[in-house]
């Protein structure tokens, strides 16, 4: 069984342990490519990202291993970049050193006192969010999500668009929302839209965490737009936003599984040469 990870986070932001425990990890799991991409500073106290003056030493620990690992596991270097409009995203300068990004949205709007309301925080804050932004309007606080979105897709586009649906992760039991809404259905489907016009081919993630965390039902994103993503020829890979090395292939088969019943016949993966896609099936990805 062969996979690639390209979304994990180590001790240098909110992830578990030291880099080179997930790469032991990732090798006995069959992992034969493999990228790390902790939270990247952020312009703001943000205590799950890395912090500025740390941010040489995570390239720096990264390459180390790199080079130690060379003969067993190519390994690169990437970030998981906040895109916060006017401010930063994927592309900023500082990033332009890593092998490749992971462009995400955590944040929406401000409060009156300037600080961020993240979407990914916990229910107490999603809820605060969606009440003193948006009047209790969650439509309106949904399709802010996704505007920002695409935003990024069309003015700083990324490598790989990280769990595009995230918004929906604190939306359990559909209290706030329903995916089978008219509006909610053409905010998804705008934003591939976007993807699908970009001429950086920009591949979406398909991101387990959800799943495994028992956070959602299905991964980032959910099987129907799965289903537009494959009609619309985008290019996917399977990541699993791991925060412990246990969690570096956590529903890799069944997500595979599941898109190859949607029709899906190649994931992406990194090469010293850039992404390429590969045959796969439940069992892993044919390198």
């Amino acid at each position: 069984m062969s996979w690639s990870n390209y979304h994990q986070h180590c001790y240098f932001c909110d992830g578990t342990d030291a880099p080179e425990k997930y790469v032991k990890t990732a090798l006995a799991n069959g992992i034969k490519s493999f990228g790390f991409s902790s939270h990247a500073p952020v312009p703001m106290d943000v205590k799950w990202c890395i912090k500025q003056e740390r941010f040489n030493d995570y390239l720096a620990e990264i390459k180390a291993i790199q080079q130690q690992y060379k003969d067993e596991l190519p390994i690169f270097i990437g970030c998981e970049i906040d895109f916060l409009p006017n401010k930063m995203g994927p592309n900023s300068p500082q990033f332009e050193v890593l092998d490749y990004n992971v462009g995400s949205v955590h944040f929406v709007n401000q409060f009156e006192d300037g600080t961020y309301w993240g979407i990914d925080d916990t229910f107490k804050m999603y809820q605060r969010g969606i009440n003193e932004l948006f009047g209790g309007n969650a439509q309106a606080a949904v399709e802010a999500y996704f505007a920002i979105t695409r935003m990024m897709i069309e003015e700083d586009a990324p490598d790989i668009l990280g769990h595009m649906d995230k918004i929906k992760m604190n939306n359990k039991n559909q209290q706030f929302f329903e995916e089978t809404e008219t509006w909610y259905q053409k905010a998804v489907l705008a934003t591939l839209e976007s993807v699908a016009a970009s001429d950086k081919n920009i591949i979406i993630e398909v991101n387990t965490r959800g799943v495994y965390k028992k956070k959602t039902l299905h991964p980032y994103p959910s099987p129907w737009v799965l289903k537009h993503i494959h009609a619309m020829d985008i290019p996917i890979m399977i990541n699993s936003d791991c925060h412990h090395p246990r969690e570096v292939t956590d529903c890799f088969a069944a997500t595979a599984e599941m898109l190859q019943s949607i029709g899906f016949k190649t994931l992406q993966i990194l090469t010293k040469d850039g992404f390429e896609a590969r045959p796969f099936d439940k069992n892993g990805i044919k390198f």
